[in-house]
């Protein structure tokens, strides 16, 4: 008798969290950080390589190995297009939002770029976008609630063979 009062009380405890995330996630939020270890990796990769280029080597050798000699112009200039790539992916996030709305329909904004999908709360506490089978090749994304509170809210996904953390605040704007 014990054990059915202990698996009842841990059913209804897990089918009230379930609500308590689809009302603790309608609202609207707005990101504030992506992380990706690949992406990661890559940039302080890339960052090493723009650092160290061609300073260990002479005009002559630098002609040899990469066909020109004046490997400092052409480090600055790779310099330069990095931080403006660095800026866009930062602008980016700041200008993203996604916002909730207790009907089931999310409207997300990716910089200026307005989408909308159904979204919900699957078994598993994952949350599940859905677009509108009217859309050409209309998809499901899952994304694992890594956390989520009254200020923070953490989504994890795949993409591109990668897997990407996103942190959200609430909107005050």
């Amino acid at each position: 008798m014990k054990k059915i009062i202990l698996f009842a009380s841990l059913a209804v405890a897990l089918y009230s969290c379930k609500g308590d995330k689809k009302d603790m996630i309608a609202r609207k939020w707005r990101a504030v950080s992506v992380a990706n270890p690949s992406l990661d990796s890559l940039i302080a990769d890339r960052q090493v390589f723009l650092d160290t280029f061609g300073r260990n080597t002479d005009a002559e050798t630098n002609e040899k190995i990469y066909g020109f000699r004046n490997v400092d112009s052409l480090r600055q200039s790779l310099k330069a297009e990095w931080k403006d790539m660095k800026d866009m992916q930062h602008h980016a996030v700041e200008n993203t939002w996604f916002d909730f709305k207790k009907d089931g329909v999310v409207i997300m904004n990716f910089s200026g770029q307005a989408d909308s999908s159904k979204w919900s709360i699957d078994k598993d506490g994952s949350l599940i976008l859905t677009e509108p089978k009217s859309k050409p090749n209309a998809v499901s994304i899952k994304m694992e609630i890594v956390s989520l509170s009254d200020t923070s809210l953490k989504l994890r996904y795949n993409d591109n063979g990668g897997t990407s953390t996103v942190t959200f605040r609430p909107d005050s704007k």
